[in-house]
This record gives structure tokens, sequence and C-alpha cells, in this order.
């Protein structure tokens, strides 16, 4: 059986570069600015050799979160081995790049049904991995897993981190800077409680 052909190196830099400019599409414009036509003029090609690489804008959604869902999943499961995994994971989820693009990504879904099967993909399996790596640190910040379960504390911090994320970015004033900086001190209290408790 023959193995699968392997994109020459012009090939995967003109993809990343694709990809990258997808990415600043959606940041700066949202993501309704993306079309082949757009995209293409921010590297120089031509929308016929955009849909070369991706046939639909479809597929080119997909392979922007895919990319950047390998980024998340690696950078959140260091933020919750590191050495301080609250701070880290807050500080985490609460950057306006990579939240922006998500609150993006959710949106695009909306109107998007092949999109919206990823989206799901990625929700479930970045909550799964943040509940496994609650679930055997919460007791070192004396939280009761009876009245804190993992569940709860993954959706209320990433689900805190999407409101101030989107609320910002729309210009919308409810109190989410009050909000992050309220889950800021929080988290620093429980990072001082954690090492301050003796080794058992």
């Amino acid at each position: 059986m023959a193995e699968p052909r392997r994109r020459r190196a012009a090939t995967v830099e003109k993809v990343s570069r694709l990809l990258d400019a997808t990415e600043e599409l959606m940041l700066s414009e949202g993501y309704a600015a993306v079309s082949s036509r757009s995209v293409a003029a921010r590297i120089d090609i031509t929308a016929p050799l955009l849909h070369y690489y991706f046939p639909t804008i479809d597929d080119l959604f997909v392979a922007v979160l895919r990319r950047r869902a390998e980024q998340m999943l690696a950078r959140t499961r260091a933020a919750l081995s590191s050495p301080q995994p609250l701070r880290a994971w807050w500080e985490l989820v609460s950057d306006p790049r990579g939240t922006g693009l998500i609150v993006e990504f959710v949106a695009a879904a909306n109107h998007r049904p092949a999109l919206r099967t990823e989206v799901g993909l990625v929700a479930r399996e970045l909550r799964r991995l943040q509940m496994e790596a609650l679930a055997s640190i919460l007791g070192e910040y004396g939280l009761d897993p009876e009245d804190f379960p993992p569940a709860l504390v993954a959706a209320a911090v990433q689900g805190l981190a999407f409101a101030v994320v989107a609320d910002r970015a729309a210009g919308h004033d409810t109190a989410h800077e009050q909000a992050a900086a309220a889950m800021a001190r929080l988290v620093a209290r429980l990072e001082d409680r954690r090492e301050r408790r003796p080794a058992e």
C-alpha cells in the first residue's frame, strides 16, 4: 500500500499562511468577513488557488479550527499541570486572542453545520481534559468536590472567560472587567491557599 503523499514545503507554507490570514480576518472583522477573495487577497494569491487547497470555505474554517484546537489542548494540558494550575489556566482561557477565535467559531457554527460538528467535538474534548485534570487537583485547593465538582468549575471558568472576551469585543457595558478582576483575585487566593496547605 502506497504511503500518503506529503505536502511539499512550499505547499505547507502556503497553507499555513492561508490559515494565519483566516484567523487574522476572523479576529479583526469577524467570521462573516471570511470569503475566498478576502482571505486570498491577504496573502496575494487568487481565490481559485485558495480553493485548490480548500475546496469550500467550510473546509477552510474546519482546518483553522483543527489547528487552533491542537494548540489549545496542548496549552490546556500544560497549564493544568503547571506549578499554579488554576492561575495558568485562567490566564490561558481569558487570553483575548485565543478565546476571541473561539467566540467567532461558535458564532460561525450557528450558520454552518459542518463547522458545528467540529466545534462540538473540540468542546467535548477540551471539557473532558479540563475535568480530568480538575478532579485530581481541586482537593489541593481545599475545595469539596460535592460543592465544587469539576464540571461546575470547568464550566464556570471557561464560561466566564468566554463572556468577558465576547462582551469586551462587542463593546458591551456588562462589568466584564470587574468580573475578570474578581476571578483573578479568587484564583490568587486559591493558589496561596494551596501553597500553604501542609504536605500530606
